[in-house]
C-alpha cells in the first residue's frame, strides 16, 4: 500500500503546477488593473508636457517643469504612440510600461540562471516570482513613477552584476544593451546615479581595475550620462542655463525636512532598517558574491532616496524592492545549501515555499495599500468630481491653476483633454522662495524688491493669464507656505498686484467653492 508522502509525490506534478500558476498569473491579472483611470498623478504631469512638446510647445520655455529632458524624451513615446493608433495618452502609457515590464522580467530570468550561486533549486524558483510581485504588485498607486520605470528597467543590470560579480562573462551584445537601457534609467534622475556608482565601486574593489576597465557596462551607463548632460546644454539649453538653476534655488528648499526627520521617516526608517537587516542576513547566511552585489545596489538605491531629502514613499521604492529580494535571497539559498535534494525532487518543496512566501508578499502589500483604492473611487474622488466642474464649465476645456499641487488637476487633464494655459504647472517657484518665514515687512515682497526668479514668475504667470483667457481661474486656499506675519499666502491676492493680472481678472466671476478651491468662471459676453 502506497504511503502518504508517494501519493503526494504521485501527485506533485498536478499540485506544482496549481501552486505556481497563481504566482505568474496573478501579476498579469493584476496590471489589467492599472488600465483603469487614473493614472498617477505626476505621471498625468509628465504626459501633458511631453503632449505639450510634441504639439509645438518649447520645452522649458512655453512650458516649464524641472523634470530634466530624457525623461520627457520617454513619456513622448505614448504620445506618439497615441497619434497614430486608437486609445488615449494614458492607455498607450501604462501599455508601455507593462510592455517593459515584461521584456524586463524575461531577461531577469535568463539572467539569474548565468549567476553561478543561483543555480539551485529553490532560488531559481523563487526569484522570478518575487521579481514580477515587484514590478507589478508593490508599485500600486505609484506605477509608472520614475523610480519604478527605473527600477524595471535596471533589474538587468542589477542580475547581470550579480553575475558578473562571480565571473561570468555575458556577450559583448547583451552587456551594451544592458547597459544603454539601465544608462537611460538611471538618467532620469540625477539622483540615481548613486546606484551605478555603488554597485560598480564594489566590483572594481572586488575584481580590480583591470578587470573594470575592460568592461563595458559601465562605460555604456556613463555615456549615456554624457550625452544626456550635453543635451542640457545644446538641444535643450533652456533647461541647463535656465530651468536647473531655477530648479536648485526654488524646487530643492520645498518640503526640505532635516536629515534626521528624513531618516527617522514614517516610511524611510522602515525601509533602511529592512535594508540593513536583510542586506546582513544575505551577506553572511548565503556567502555569496551575488548578495554583496545586490546589497550595493541596494544601497546605491537607498542614497538615492535619501539625497532627494524628501522622504516621499515612492522615492524608497527601489530600496525597498532589493531589501525584498535579499531576503528572498536569504531563504532560497539557505534552503538550497543546508537542505540539499535532487532538482527534480525539489521541485514540489519549491513550490510550496515559493507559493507560500508569495501569498505572505500579496497579503502584506495588500494590508499596506489596498489594490486599487484610487481607480475604484476615483469617480466621488476630487480628481473624479472636478472633471465633472470642468466638463460642464469650461466650453473650451481651459483652465489656469494658482496651486502648488499638481493633483487633482493632472491626471483630471489626461483624460478630459483639457489644457492649463500657463507655462509652470504649478506654483513651485513661489513655494521656494516663500518656503521660510523670516522678519519681512510684509507677507508679498513689492514687485521691485522681487529676486530676478520671483519677479518672473509674477509677470509670466500674469501675462499666461491674460493672453491665455483660460475658462476657469482655480485658486487653491491652502497655498502650501508657511504662515507669515499671522497670514494665509493668498496666491489671488499676490497676483493681482500685477496690473497685467487683475485687468484680466476683472472678466472673471465667482462659480463656486470646491473642496480646497475657489473656482472662478469667465463671463459671457
Amino acid at each position: 500500500m502506497p504511503t502518504a508522502p508517494n501519493k503526494l509525490l504521485h501527485q506533485s506534478p498536478r499540485i506544482e503546477q496549481l501552486l505556481l500558476l497563481p504566482l505568474f498569473a496573478l501579476p498579469i491579472l493584476w496590471v489589467a488593473g492599472y488600465f483603469f483611470p487614473p493614472i498617477n498623478h505626476d505621471v498625468g504631469a509628465i504626459l501633458d508636457v511631453s503632449g505639450r512638446w510634441i504639439d509645438g510647445q518649447r520645452l522649458y520655455v512655453d512650458v516649464i517643469d524641472e523634470n530634466l529632458p530624457l525623461t520627457f524624451i520617454i513619456h513622448a513615446l505614448p504620445v506618439l504612440t497615441a497619434k497614430i493608433l486608437p486609445g488615449g495618452v494614458p492607455f498607450w502609457f501604462t501599455a508601455w510600461v507593462v510592455a517593459g515590464i515584461f521584456t524586463s522580467f524575461f531577461a531577469c530570468r535568463r539572467l539569474i540562471r548565468q549567476i553561478p550561486s543561483a543555480d539551485h533549486a529553490l532560488t531559481e524558483g523563487l526569484l522570478p516570482p518575487v521579481l514580477l510581485f515587484l514590478f507589478t504588485v508593490l508599485p500600486n498607486e505609484h506605477f509608472g513613477q520614475r523610480e519604478h520605470i527605473m527600477f524595471v528597467a535596471s533589474a538587468p543590470y542589477m542580475f547581470a552584476s550579480m553575475a558578473r560579480a562571480e565571473g561570468t562573462h555575458l556577450r559583448r551584445s547583451s552587456t551594451l544593451a544592458i547597459g544603454i537601457v539601465a544608462g537611460i534609467a538611471f538618467a532620469l534622475k540625477p539622483y540615481f546615479l548613486a546606484i551605478p556608482a555603488a554597485v560598480e565601486l564594489h566590483l572594481l574593489l572586488r575584481r580590480g581595475w583591470r578587470t573594470t576597465l575592460t568592461d563595458l557596462m559601465p562605460w555604456a551607463i556613463l555615456a549615456v550620462a554624457l550625452v544626456h548632460l550635453v543635451l542640457m546644454y545644446t538641444v535643450f539649453s533652456a533647461y541647463g542655463r535656465f530651468v536647473m538653476p531655477l530648479a536648485v534655488e526654488a524646487y530643492e528648499p520645498i518640503g526640505d525636512a532635516g536629515w534626521l526627520q528624513i531618516l527617522t521617516g514614517n516610511v524611510m526608517a522602515p525601509t533602511l532598517l529592512a535594508l540593513l537587516i536583510f542586506g546582513a542576513f544575505a551577506v553572511f547566511l548565503t556567502q555569496t558574491l551575488a548578495a554583496r552585489a545586490l546589497l550595493a545596489y541596494g544601497i546605491g538605491a537607498a542614497v538615492s532616496a535619501v539625497a532627494q531629502a524628501k522622504g516621499w514613499p515612492y522615492h524608497l521604492l527601489p530600496a525597498l524592492s532589493v531589501a525584498i529580494l535579499l531576503a528572498a535571497l536569504t531563504i532560497s539559498q539557505t534552503v538550497d545549501r543546508f537542505l540539499p535534494i535532487s532538482r527534480s525532487g525539489h521541485r514540489l518543496p519549491v513550490a510550496v515555499i515559493s507559493a507560500t512566501l508569495m501569498v505572505l508578499l500579496y497579503f502584506q502589500a495588500a494590508l499596506y495599500t489596498p489594490p486599487f483604492l484610487k481607480q475604484r473611487q476615483y469617480e466621488n474622488s476630487v480628481g473624479g468630481l472636478l472633471r465633472h466642474i470642468v466638463e460642464q464649465n469650461a466650453p473650451h476645456r481651459t483652465f489656469l491653476a494658482l496651486s502648488p499641487g499638481i493633483y487633482p488637476f493632472w491626471p483630471m487633464i489626461n483624460y478630459t483633454d483639457a489644457r492649463m494655459t500657463m507655462r509652470f504647472l504649478t506654483m513651485w517657484v513661489l513655494q521656494g522662495v516663500y518656503a521660510t518665514c523670516e522678519d519681512f515687512p510684509a507677507l508679498y515682497n513689492a514687485p521691485d524688491t522681487m529676486s530676478d526668479t520671483e519677479k518672473f514668475v509674477y509677470d509670466s504667470v500674469s501675462e499666461d493669464f491674460a493672453k491665455g483667457k483660460p475658462d476657469l481661474l482655480i485658486v487653491d486656499m491652502i497655498p502650501g507656505m508657511p504662515r507669515c506675519q499671522g497670514k494665509v499666502f493668498d496666491y489671488l491676492e499676490y497676483f493681482r498686484q500685477n496690473k497685467v493680472f487683475a485687468d484680466a481678472f476683472k472678466n472673471y466671476e465667482f462659480l463656486m467653492n470646491f473642496d480646497r478651491y475657489q473656482i472662478y468662471r469667465r463671463k459671457k459676453h
